[in-house]
């Protein structure tokens, strides 16, 4: 498909249409950027064609009007009537800062106080540390307002440097006023002036009449040309992600928040949203269903139909679910207030109150019980629900459904430890035969993957496995039949490869034995509970359990030295140890 060479699609996350300009090289001296973008927050084609060609007769139109010498030169009075409207706009703000503060709270108030505190701080250090790309972040947000009246940016010009200096000096007199105000010290709007041109000595009174009034709440008119949209900071966002190595899946789930709330408060300068924003966004995940875009009742309607709903109790999002998309907004404004400090001032997403779990101790995830692991791998119910297909359909997961779960009880491992196994990770050290886990793989395209650096570890396999169940005879025979990984029959989904013995074993064969019943909230992950439970009363060292399982250890010591524990150690102290009263002898099967 041919565009308009000044017409860009996105790829991710928005897939929109951008209109692109390129300067020329003899007016890059006004515009200081070779190029620049503008969203037309659209996806239709025919639409953004007829925008972008008006876009571009209409830059080309300002460009002659530069090259004639339209655009006038910057002056003192053009200083003085742009401090003016910036000053104006402080005063503004920070009586807006002061009337959203809870000043009756005094753990809010020193809160807030503190927080414009450590902002002058942290601009002072910058402007001391990296003072040119502090003040080139300055002239970017001065140039945009020079640009709309019409007003060259050139830097040499004496007066330009003036402005670009008391613009500075503004940002950090902001916070000092942001305090006096917080601790009752407010003044007029002609102080302020007064105070600045003391200070300045420009003349910034000069043909001001100013009337003692109170100040209403910040009208940001300037934002809307020198803040960017929350959609064209997202993607920058997304890529210090993926500068960070952040799993894939994470990020398409942030991209798909990112979404949300765009669709739930609008796309607004980065600037312009408040702490009610994100109140309303918090209060929201209380009334939204959980999988809303994949279930059928609720996939077709918009995010505020969603939330006028009638929503049963057990279909709303969980407390963790929630805690989680709340932590992601609140991880992209922490980055946007300290990469983006002229916009963005404070996170309006992040919550001042601790949020409780609503649901009791008690009622979260169980661990099986004895009685119930009795039950799971009685040979009676467990060979043939796997092994006897009572629905004629045909298949061929029948042994990563048998060894997964008994692997599961006899390790300790989380779920896709197990489904990602691959043959040559079952070696012999000193005499031992471990499961080595680590991740291997570029970034994005692993193999193997772990949660975290702590997950990396050798597994020393219970007598169970070796001896009764022959578990390396079964890893030779997969090895002769050429399959690299273990449990070949299982299909990779998305990124994963345990969906399939997830869905067997949580919603097919527990239901069946009766174990979801009354309510249990029991699945595979509960075998890791009943692991470390069955462990710490048998009085096994708590950092035995937590290398067996791949947690990270308590203290610096433990976390450097514990991965050097000798495999025959963990095997006789803590593997060993795993005894539940199972008929291990009655599953045993031939392959």
């Amino acid at each position: 498909m041919n565009m308009n060479k000044y017409l860009v699609r996105t790829r991710v996350p928005y897939n929109q249409y951008h209109f692109r300009c390129k300067v020329p090289k003899d007016l890059r001296k006004f515009f200081h950027q070779r190029e620049f973008r503008v969203s037309l927050r659209s996806t239709s084609l025919p639409h953004c064609k007829i925008i972008s060609t008006k876009l571009q007769n209409t830059i080309q139109s300002i460009f002659e009007q530069v090259r004639e010498g339209k655009m006038n030169e910057i002056t003192l009075q053009d200083v003085k009537e742009v401090l003016r409207d910036k000053v104006k706009q402080t005063i503004k703000h920070i009586h807006h800062y002061e009337t959203d503060t809870n000043k009756y709270d005094e753990e809010v108030l020193n809160e807030r106080i503190f927080q414009s505190s450590e902002k002058e701080k942290i601009l002072k250090e910058r402007l001391k540390s990296n003072y040119n790309g502090t003040i080139d972040k300055i002239e970017k947000e001065i140039d945009r307002i020079l640009n709309s009246r019409d007003l060259k940016t050139d830097k040499n010009n004496v007066d330009y440097k003036g402005l670009v200096r008391k613009w500075t000096d503004l940002k950090i007199i902001r916070e000092s006023w942001k305090k006096e105000l917080l601790e009752g010290q407010g003044r007029y709007e002609e102080e302020y002036l007064k105070e600045l041109e003391d200070n300045w000595k420009i003349g910034l009174l000069d043909k001001e009449t100013i009337q003692t009034q109170v100040v209403e709440p910040i009208v940001n008119k300037v934002s809307e040309v020198t803040s960017p949209l929350f959609s064209e900071m997202s993607p920058i966002h997304i890529q210090r992600m993926r500068d960070n190595k952040r799993r894939e899946e994470t990020i398409k789930e942030t991209i798909e928040t990112h979404k949300e709330v765009i669709e739930l408060l609008g796309d607004k300068p980065i600037s312009e949203y408040t702490i009610m924003d994100g109140r309303d966004y918090r209060n929201s995940l209380l009334k939204t269903p959980k999988n809303r875009k994949r279930k059928m009742k609720y996939k077709d309607f918009t995010l505020q139909e969603v939330l006028c709903m009638d929503i049963p109790k057990d279909e709303l999002m969980s407390f963790n679910r929630q805690k989680q998309l709340i932590s992601r907004m609140t991880s992209c404004w922490n980055f946007l207030l300290d990469e983006f400090p002229e916009y963005v001032t404070e996170n309006v997403f992040k919550s001042k109150s601790i949020r409780v779990n609503p649901i009791k101790n008690k009622n979260l995830r169980e661990c099986f019980t004895d009685d119930d692991l009795r039950l799971v791998f009685n040979p009676k119910t467990y060979l043939p629900y796997i092994f006897n297909n009572p629905t004629g359909r045909k298949t061929n997961i029948h042994y990563p459904y048998y060894w997964i779960p008994i692997l599961a009880v006899l390790t300790g491992c989380r779920l896709e430890e197990l489904c990602m196994m691959r043959v040559k990770d079952i070696i012999n050290i000193n005499g031992v035969w471990v499961y080595r886990i680590r991740e291997e793989g570029e970034y994005g395209e692993e193999v193997t993957r772990v949660k975290n650096h702590y997950s990396e570890r050798d597994i020393p396999l219970h007598p169970v496995l070796t001896d009764s169940l022959d578990f390396l005879g079964y890893i030779n025979r997969m090895k002769k039949l050429g399959h690299e990984r273990v449990f070949h029959e299982l299909p990779k989904r998305g990124s994963v490869y345990h969906k399939n013995v997830s869905r067997f074993f949580n919603e097919k064969y527990l239901k069946k034995i009766g174990l979801k019943s009354n309510g249990r909230s029991l699945c595979m992950h509960s075998t890791r509970h009943s692991v470390e439970t069955h462990l710490t009363n048998q009085n096994v060292n708590p950092r035995y359990i937590d290398h067996l399982q791949g947690h990270s250890q308590k203290g610096t010591g433990g976390n450097t030295y514990m991965k050097y524990v000798k495999p025959e150690v963990l095997l006789k102290q803590c593997v060993k140890k795993i005894q539940f009263d199972i008929d291990w002898e009655g599953l045993k099967i031939k392959w």
